[in-house]
């Protein structure tokens, strides 16, 4: 297992700025491949369809940015699942734009597919185990792990 490609994505979780409406230019030319596929949680229609370069994660941004206010992210855990690919696992809310009610922070996972240093792929899942199942792994695996 190569160790290359999660601190790749610790220093860019350490460096993203978490204000979806900030597409800062030199991460994205540092972390992300210009014709990036980035996938969103398909539990949410409008963020379930893939993005496709630096201005579709600018397009997922805005639309993230139109339902929530002060959204954050943090990630917890960083898993090489082999074949250039990582899973982290996060945890995400924010407060509802216009109502302002606290959403809940909510278990998630990002799996990340890397080329040459850089981000080719990203799918968001709203259920962790359903990001697991993609990688064929389960929850009794990654507690193994630990």
């Amino acid at each position: 297992m190569s160790t290359k490609n999660i601190e790749i994505l610790r220093s860019l979780y350490a460096q993203m700025p978490f204000d979806p409406l900030t597409v800062r230019p030199d991460l994205l030319e540092e972390f992300f491949d210009p014709e990036i596929e980035w996938t969103g949680p398909r539990e949410f229609p409008d963020l379930g369809e893939t993005h496709h370069g630096y201005e579709g994660i600018a397009s997922y941004g805005a639309k993230l940015a139109e339902a929530m206010d002060d959204y954050r992210m943090a990630p917890e855990r960083f898993i090489d699942v082999g074949d250039d690919r990582v899973l982290v696992f996060s945890r995400e809310g924010g407060r509802g734009k216009g109502s302002g009610a606290e959403v809940q922070t909510h278990l998630t996972a990002h799996l990340w597919t890397l080329r040459n240093g850089r981000a080719v792929r990203m799918q968001s899942d709203w259920e962790r185990a359903d990001a697991l199942k993609a990688v064929g792994l389960t929850e009794q695996d990654v507690l193994n792990e630990t």
